[in-house]
């Protein structure tokens, strides 16, 4: 169990809750069900990247919708989507009453055994349970004040909650990031958070376009380096042509697992971090 201090939920209620995010985000508001949550991003006109979130619909109730995220980013997108609320009958609200824990796929089947595996929502007596990806570690939403795991240690390093995120390629929005990335340099073509099926979204025709006609796009690579390597955000090629990003890293016991966003510079060489010598990468 891991407790995720840093989350929180926009809360988006209403009749016209599903049209509004239907309009601005990235995810196609008719897959989201009481049993199945999408992933979804907000963009800008410049299709750029504002934020990114998890899409669930509050399992039981006809009109709300919750967007589970970064604290400080979904306090952005309460400020960019409250703009659109006069045109929608909308309530929107940032949720401070729940707490967010990660649970291992084992230890939930283990300890839950009502849990249906087959669903990426499910609602249980006392917590909302989301899992998304074929990730080791399942999300679940509790009252701020439950007891339910109060036998259980709780613990708070991210690290193996963040190594989960890097082996799923899953990249989430943190505050420095808004507005920086387009969603194919975060991977969201891969993991499904933009819906090239549905309709038109708030920097659409960019994000359609580079898709559909770009010649080499960006793309995400796995890898461990040497745990006494000093990393920056920035890589390159040994001709100090920037190559690529490092989105994320954690570490291991002998290394630092990295997820790394290459550009159309990149082609299957060797690079290294700013001011360093190349870099060895166990790629995964």
């Amino acid at each position: 169990l891991i407790e995720l201090g840093y989350l929180s939920i926009l809360e988006i209620i209403g009749e016209g809750a599903i049209d509004l995010l239907q309009g601005q985000i990235t995810s196609d508001m008719e897959k989201v069900t009481d049993n199945n949550c999408c992933l979804g991003a907000l963009c800008n006109i410049k299709g750029r990247v504002e934020s990114s979130f998890l899409v669930v619909k509050k399992p039981k109730f006809k009109d709300k919708y919750l967007l589970i995220g970064n604290q400080e980013v979904m306090k952005s997108t309460l400020n960019i989507l409250k703009k659109y609320s006069p045109f929608y009958n909308v309530e929107m609200n940032l949720n401070n009453n729940s707490k967010y824990i990660a649970i291992d796929e084992d230890f939930l089947s283990q300890t839950f055994p009502e849990t249906r595996l087959n669903q990426s929502v499910q609602s249980y007596k006392n917590f909302l349970r989301i899992h998304y990806l074929q990730k080791r570690f399942h999300l679940l939403i509790l009252e701020r004040d439950s007891n339910c795991f109060k036998e259980n240690e709780i613990s708070n390093n991210l690290i193996e909650w963040e190594k989960d995120n890097i082996i799923n390629k899953d990249f989430n929005v943190r505050a420095r990031d808004i507005n920086k990335y387009t969603p194919h340099e975060l991977g969201y073509h891969l993991t499904n958070r933009v819906d090239f099926e549905k309709g038109c979204y708030t920097g659409q025709e960019i994000v359609a376009r580079m898709h559909y006609r770009a010649k080499k796009l960006p793309f995400l690579i796995i890898g461990s380096v040497d745990i006494k390597e000093n990393l920056s955000i920035d890589v390159y090629n040994l001709a100090n042509r920037r190559v690529g990003t490092l989105l994320s890293s954690a570490n291991q016991a002998d290394s630092i697992l990295c997820l790394f966003s290459m550009n159309k510079n990149y082609d299957n060489e060797e690079f290294k971090f700013k001011d360093s010598a190349p870099i060895s990468v166990k790629l995964i």
